[in-house]
């Protein structure tokens, strides 16, 4: 068995990742007074605790899937 000090290094594979994409975050301004008013609703919602499934979701906005 070798000696731990004559153990040959171990081998590694360089991995290359891609640089992350930036993130653009909308700005309120660039949002419509409806998109305003349901994101407001939804955080009072999230602070109530109240949730709701897709289903309702869905049905809430005509999504037919």
């Amino acid at each position: 068995m070798p000696r731990l000090e004559e153990a040959p290094p171990a081998r590694t594979r360089s991995r290359k990742v891609p640089p992350a994409r930036p993130q653009t975050e909308p700005v309120d301004e660039e949002l419509s007074e409806k998109a305003m008013r349901a994101i407001e609703e939804g955080r009072a919602d999230h602070a109530a605790g109240r949730t709701f499934t897709l289903a309702e979701v869905k049905r809430d906005l005509g999504i037919k899937s």
